[in-house]
């Protein structure tokens, strides 16, 4: 079970505790009426009879029972004070005894501290008379001295091992220093050390003793320290022994008071208590007719609440008493006695081993200990769907609660039945009318003109998609590109737009030809192909529907199709003509500059600014350079009065949204690298226009970290492109990212990464006449990556001069 399927079980079961266990005598015999009633809805003759026999006391009995009550409480309070009185005076006791202890132990250790000084610094004198008097009893009698003074360092260790550690290391240096002496002293009287040897020596000998004995007088004074605070702190002990003592005496006598003050009231309750039971007998009848109208009341409301509450006995049977309202809900009135499967779960959408699991939980339950439901509770069903008898299918909820009685066994199970239907309905449409709003903000998100051209360019792949798919009798690679491809922009350009909807199920289509393209999925499945691609179309269909119907924006809004709409403002065709009308017809240069003008209108028609074109496009990369974690770059478009044809708009936005995504996630830096290249935090792209002879020539560039000319040679190499030994120049170089399905990016997601972008850049550009060409700014650095910009022609027919 997990943990929330037990944190659920505890909480119902706690739940029916509270409702189902007698919480109170006025409760009880209520929920007794409830399920032990008779066919008249009343309780037995005798619940009232039974309950006054069952709480009729004797006031002598009762103050009996009290005064045993109060006397145990004197006698409990009396017993408790002692012992802590008791408890007090031990710890005084104890506090008394362990400062007899320090004394002994702390009064040896002094004395043989100060005795172990003494005896050191006569050491030391001793061998400068054995040395002085040239006697050799005097050195030994020195080493002897410094053998005591050792004896005693070793007692102090066993008097006082706590700091033992530091007096084994001063007895140790000592020994040291005795033992030193001892045989430079003998070195010395024998003759064995001449005198210049023998001072260095002693000298350092003396330096040691002298480092040992402070040593010593250090540890001496530690222990004396030491020593005084015990004593004050056993002092403290005492005291605070002693005023708790005092205090504890004090609250004995408040207590004593408290307790005859206590009685004195008890005895006026007890008084009391047996004037109330004279009336016992009245009560109980009164409460006997109020039970009698608290099982009516529950019966009204079974007959009247729109749920349906029924219960569950032994064998799993059906309680005679349940709600009116679950008849309603079955649409039968055979309910008591029936089995609960038969009932409940007959013609349910849940399977036969759901439903046996329900039927062996359900009898695990009954009869058996609470804890059996809290362990089955999570496989109990509270939702499934029923199969009327005329065909018509309803949604039930289910939530069960535990009957337990005093011993803590589950005698019944209730369970109440609700009628989802109507509420499921309304909650699926009230889905399916969020959806909808999600797309109308979608679209409204988009210009009508965009949009327009963004539905006709999107179904235009995805109906070429179609044909593809149906003509093609087996996969090959070039008919694999192409699907992906296509299938790729549409998805680029609805991200680009914010169709979010639209964006999924694109990216689904577009995932199965990218298995394909990959090897990952090596069955061609044009069923399956071709059912993704009705998918797309009919959500395309969705936006277009609401987009002409719900919005109103059927047309092709500001621009259209050059074919059909006349693409220039009324008012400028209106001032041109009264221009016209008022042009001197006799004046040859007037006339010239009018005709100039009508020349210029009239090639404006059918044609755009560049800007206007690729406002989508530009209007997206801040939102993408934030994804990237960068900061949104400068695109600075330079159209030099160059207005382009409206039938290339798409193939435009289609180009410039795969080279500006690109130069975004590739080419501009992160701010940190950008920083540290000692660049500007926000990159900047350019893009120049320009007619130039039979070309209209657009160089798009940016200031980032240039194109990865290592990276693109070392991915060529391990794809098997070219020779690992193969030197190719940079120009060389930059033509492999033009190849069908080479990226440099590192992990593959929405933006970069599926080796499509510079492919379906030349393609699109090849079908309409075009080309596209790197260009390398300045000289190779060495460094992997060199600063580079795209030349993109196509036929100058596309643009006019404006």
């Amino acid at each position: 079970m997990d943990r929330d399927s037990n944190r659920a079980a505890v909480t119902r079961a706690g739940r029916s505790k509270g409702r189902h266990r007698a919480a109170s005598e006025a409760d009880r015999p209520s929920s007794q009426a409830f399920m032990a009633s008779g066919p008249d809805g009343h309780p037995p003759a005798n619940t009232g009879e039974s309950a006054m026999n069952a709480n009729k006391l004797s006031p002598s009995a009762q103050s009996a029972t009290s005064m045993t009550r109060i006397i145990a409480m004197v006698g409990i309070a009396i017993f408790f004070f002692l012992a802590i009185s008791t408890y007090q005076l031990v710890k005084s006791i104890e506090s008394r005894e362990s400062l007899k202890n320090v004394e002994k132990l702390y009064f040896p250790v002094l004395i043989k501290a100060d005795s172990s000084v003494a005896i050191m610094d006569k050491v030391s004198d001793e061998y400068v008379k054995a040395v002085m008097t040239a006697a050799g009893e005097k050195g030994v009698a020195a080493h002897a001295l410094g053998v005591e003074a050792v004896h005693n360092l070793e007692e102090m260790a066993k008097l006082f091992p706590g700091n033992s550690k530091d007096l084994d290391q001063i007895r140790a240096q000592f020994q040291s220093y005795n033992d030193e002496a001892a045989k430079l002293d003998d070195d010395y009287l024998n003759h064995r050390t001449v005198l210049r040897d023998w001072l260095p020596r002693i000298q350092e000998l003396n330096a040691n003793l002298a480092k040992t004995r402070d040593a010593l007088k250090s540890f001496r004074a530690r222990c004396y320290e030491e020593f005084s605070r015990t004593l004050d702190k056993t002092r403290s002990a005492m005291q605070s022994n002693l005023y708790l003592s005092l205090a504890l005496g004090m609250m004995n006598l408040c207590f004593m008071g408290v307790l005859v003050y206590f009685i004195r009231n008890n005895l006026r309750m007890m008084a009391l208590v047996a004037d109330q039971n004279m009336n016992l007998e009245k009560r109980v009848a009164e409460r006997t007719e109020q039970l009698a109208q608290k099982t009516n009341d529950i019966q009204t409301m079974l007959q009247n609440m729109p749920q349906g509450v029924l219960t569950i006995v032994a064998g799993s049977h059906i309680h005679p008493e349940y709600s009116a309202y679950l008849e309603t809900i079955f649409e039968t009135t055979s309910i008591a006695e029936r089995g609960l499967m038969d009932l409940v779960f007959s013609n349910t959408n849940l399977g036969a081993d759901t439903l046996s699991t329900v039927e062996v939980s359900v009898a695990s339950v009954l009869g058996e200990d609470e804890m059996n439901y809290e362990f089955n509770s999570h496989l109990l069903v509270t939702e499934f769907n029923i199969r009327m008898e005329d065909g018509r299918t309803k949604s039930l909820e289910l939530s069960w609660s535990p009957i337990v009685n005093e011993a803590g066994v589950v005698e019944k199970l209730m369970v109440c039945v609700r009628d989802v239907t109507e509420l499921k309905r309304l909650a699926s449409e009230a889905s399916t009318q969020k959806r909808e709003l999600e797309m109308i903000g979608e679209i409204l998100s988009v210009s009508q003109e965009k949009f327009q051209d963004f539905m006709q360019t999107s179904m235009a792949f995805v109906d070429e998609n179609r044909t593809l798919t149906e003509a093609a009798s087996g996969p090959t690679a070039e008919l694999i590109t192409q699907l992906f491809r296509n299938m790729h922009t549409v998805k680029g350009n609805a991200r680009t737009y914010g169709l979010g909807n639209l964006t999924n199920t694109v990216h689904e289509a577009e995932q199965t030809y990218d298995d394909l393209r990959k090897g990952q999925a090596t069955e061609w499945e044009p069923k399956m192909l071709l059912e993704q691609l009705d998918q797309v179309r009919g959500l395309l269909d969705e936006y277009a529907k609401i987009n002409d119907t719900k919005l109103g924006r059927k047309g092709p809004g500001r621009r259209g199709n050059v074919e059909k709409f006349l693409m220039v403002d009324k008012s400028q065709v209106a001032q041109t003509l009264q221009a016209m009308q008022g042009v001197d017809m006799d004046n040859v240069d007037a006339m010239r500059a009018a005709l100039v003008e009508t020349q210029k209108l009239l090639r404006r028609i059918g044609t755009e600014r560049l800007q206007d074109v690729l406002a989508g496009v530009t209007e997206s990369l801040p939102s993408l350079a934030r994804e990237l974690g960068k900061e949104p770059p400068v695109v600075a478009i330079h159209d030099n009065g160059v207005l382009v044809r409206t039938q290339i708009s798409g193939l435009l936005k289609n180009l410039f949204t795969h080279l500006l995504r690109n130069a975004v996630d590739h080419g501009i830096e992160a701010p940190a690298a950008r920083a540290a290249a000692g660049k500007p935090g926000v990159g900047r792209i350019e893009l120049d226009v320009e007619i130039a002879g039979d070309d209209l020539r657009f160089v798009l560039r940016d200031d980032g970290q240039g194109m990865a000319l290592d990276r693109i040679r070392q991915i060529a190499a391990d794809r098997g492109l070219v020779e690992a030994s193969t030197i190719l120049s940079d120009e060389e170089t930059a033509q492999l990212v033009f190849l069908p399905g080479f990226s440099t990016a590192e992990v593959v997601t929405e933006v970069s990464g599926r080796g499509v972008g510079m492919d379906a850049v030349k393609g699109f550009l090849e079908r309409e006449g075009g080309r596209i060409d790197v260009r390398f700014l300045g000289a190779s650095t060495g460094s992997g990556h060199r600063l580079f910009e795209f030349v993109i022609a196509l036929p100058a027919t596309f643009a006019v001069s404006n």
